[in-house]
């Protein structure tokens, strides 16, 4: 890879990283998720981003351990190694989206248990009453579709189509 290819691929990376920014994703987390997804490993030391990133160690482990938490990444070790890694998760939006369901219950249910507070008869009881139906139909919608989501991909694992993404 040339000087030239690592600045175009470093500009991409910071403007990806801005695309999370904006989504609500911390500053920070943003550039190391950018970081791993456009290293074709997929796989970074701390030290390795903090190099790529031009940042400290302390803002490293604060970023990884934020995408951890929201399941993004994963921490590991290879056997023998003296440094822990950061990995993204393979179909790492698949899995992303499919670990969001005990999220949306708890949404669900904390409107659920607004409307037995407030009734139906008032205006933020109905309120909430849309927020748990939204939060059912949703959930319902997102099973589906990562069903359709994980046939898409059976397929064209067999017809050899898809690009296989490895970790």
């Amino acid at each position: 890879m040339t000087r030239t290819d690592e600045g175009v691929i470093a500009a991409f990376r910071e403007r990806f990283a801005q695309i999370m920014v904006e989504s609500g994703m911390p500053r920070m987390a943003a550039r190391v998720y950018a970081a791993l997804l456009v290293t074709d490993s997929g796989k970074l030391t701390a030290a390795e981003l903090a190099e790529q990133l031009g940042t400290g160690a302390s803002a490293i482990s604060g970023a990884v351990k934020y995408l951890v938490q929201v399941r993004l990444v994963e921490r590991g070790r290879e056997p023998g190694a003296r440094h822990d890694f950061c990995r993204i998760h393979e179909h790492t939006w698949s899995h992303f989206v499919s670990q969001s369901d005990p999220v949306l219950v708890r949404v669900q249910a904390g409107a659920d248990e607004g409307v037995e507070v407030l009734g139906l008869d008032s205006l933020a009881g109905q309120r909430l009453e849309e927020t748990g139906r939204f939060f059912a139909f949703l959930r319902e919608e997102i099973a589906q579709s990562m069903a359709k989501w994980r046939r898409l991909q059976a397929a064209e694992r067999e017809t050899g189509r898809g690009r296989p993404v490895s970790s």
